[in-house]
Parts: C-alpha cells; sequence; structure tokens
C-alpha cells in the first residue's frame, strides 16, 4: 500500500474516533426517511436474492444500516475503524456482533456472509482492490454486495472544480485530517463507478448493476439549493450519468 493511502486510513481513524454519534448523526444527507427507506428497500432485496442467515456491514458508523438490518437478517455483524465509535453504540445493538476492524483485512471466514454492504464508505480509501477481494472472499456463492452514497465522478468532475475555489482558504470538511478522511469527496474527482465495475467484475463478481442517483438531503445551503433541485428535475427527462451525485451498487457473487 502507497504512502498516501497509509495516510488516509490513518486519518480515518483519528476522526471516528473523536466524533461522538450524535454528531455523526447529523449527517441529514444520510440520516433522513428517504434515504433510509431506500436503504430498506435494497436490504430487503439483497435478502431475498441471497439469504437472510448473514449479513455484514464494513465502516458501519453508528449502526445506520446495521438498525435496518437486524429485522431482515437472522444474524448481523458489523466493523468500523474507529473503536471508540463502536463502544460507544455497541448497548443499541446486543444482538449484533461488532468489531474494531480494517475493511482491507476483514477478521472472518471466507464465503461466511449472504449480504455485506459498505455504505457511504468507498470514498474514503484511496483505491478499492483489496477492500473488493475482501468482500468477495467473506461472502458465500450467490451473496450480494451493495455500495452507496459515494461521489459519481461523472458529475462531481466538474463540480470538484467548484469545491476546490469555494474552499481554497480554508478545508472543506473542517480541518485539515477531516479533508483527508473524506478523500474522494475532497482531493479528488469522485470515484468512476464503470471503473468500479470493472474491478468488481475482475474479483469474480458475475452481476454487476450500478445505479445513479441525486442526492435526496434536504439541509441544502448556498448554490446547491438552486443545484440540486435543477438536477432532480433534468434527470427525470435526460438521464446522463453526468448528471446524477451519488451512485449504488449491487453485485453478486
Amino acid at each position: 500500500m502507497n504512502n498516501l493511502a497509509e495516510e488516509i486510513k490513518r486519518a480515518n481513524r483519528v476522526v471516528y474516533n473523536s466524533v461522538t454519534p450524535e454528531q455523526y448523526n447529523r449527517n441529514e444527507s444520510i440520516f433522513n426517511p428517504e434515504r433510509l427507506k431506500a436503504c430498506r428497500k435494497i436490504l430487503s432485496a439483497a435478502a431475498d436474492a441471497s439469504g437472510t442467515e448473514c449479513y455484514l456491514d464494513i465502516a458501519t458508523g453508528t449502526g445506520n444500516l446495521l438498525r435496518i438490518s437486524q429485522s431482515i437478517f437472522d444474524k448481523c455483524f458489523a466493523v468500523d475503524i474507529g473503536e471508540n465509535l463502536l463502544v460507544a453504540i455497541k448497548d443499541d445493538f446486543p444482538e449484533a456482533f461488532l468489531a474494531a476492524a480494517d475493511a482491507e483485512n476483514l477478521p472472518f471466514k471466507g464465503n461466511s456472509f449472504n449480504c455485506v454492504s459498505c455504505y457511504a464508505m468507498l470514498h474514503h480509501l484511496f483505491e478499492h482492490k483489496v477492500l473488493i477481494q475482501e468482500c468477495f472472499r467473506v461472502l458465500k456463492p450467490g451473496g450480494t454486495l451493495y455500495t452507496d452514497h459515494d461521489p459519481n465522478y461523472f458529475l462531481n468532475r466538474f463540480y470538484h472544480v467548484y469545491y476546490k475555489f469555494r474552499h481554497r482558504n480554508k478545508p472543506g470538511f473542517g480541518s485539515e485530517i477531516e479533508e483527508l478522511a473524506e478523500y474522494h469527496n475532497s482531493y479528488s474527482p469522485g470515484i468512476n463507478p464503470e471503473n468500479l465495475k470493472q474491478q468488481l467484475i475482475e474479483a469474480g463478481f458475475s452481476e454487476v448493476k450500478i445505479t445513479y442517483r441525486v442526492t435526496d438531503r434536504t439541509d441544502l445551503s448556498g448554490m446547491m439549493r438552486v443545484i440540486v433541485p435543477l438536477l432532480r428535475l433534468i434527470t427525470k427527462f435526460l438521464p446522463l450519468k453526468s448528471f446524477y451525485t451519488h451512485f449504488s451498487i449491487i453485485a453478486v457473487k
């Protein structure tokens, strides 16, 4: 692993060992009713397709998907690089198995899970080949990998120019270490889902579906109060991938 990838990983550990659940849960782009409804639908479909025995949420944070999954899967596991955050939420999930772990070195046997999720996680890693290999390893044959809430390169390549100009004098995420932890939201023009799809296929996944979407957050400010509703309108008539803010992926082993 190169030095930058290690620095990004260390930055994430520092940030998510410092944040409280209350601070984390203020992220309206993740914790809003429409997003939670969409996630429940996707996880339920994954369970129907791949089985309900075992589920793993990677980079669980405060347990956003873990909270949903407990009524869908028989056994639920979650890992996060921030051990302090896991300690803070453990009492909220007495029946789940929580572990502090590196997403690129999962502490589980191969062929263990029916479904693995990585929600709002990929943009925190410099590259994704090792993570994809780990997800493939721990999934059962026919298992489903679900990734979501990552910045779409095809739009973000343009937004990134605005971001760098707007935050030219101070970090957009509050501090230099938070900026580094949000690498593909701050330092790069986002993640190319088509490249990611190719990596998933090369890792052995047989079915890979990309879904593009516009953020459903409502706490918008500045230019975003105009741009986001405009994108929602445009994509109803012109569904080009360069008009969507985020993407999700469903991949089947």
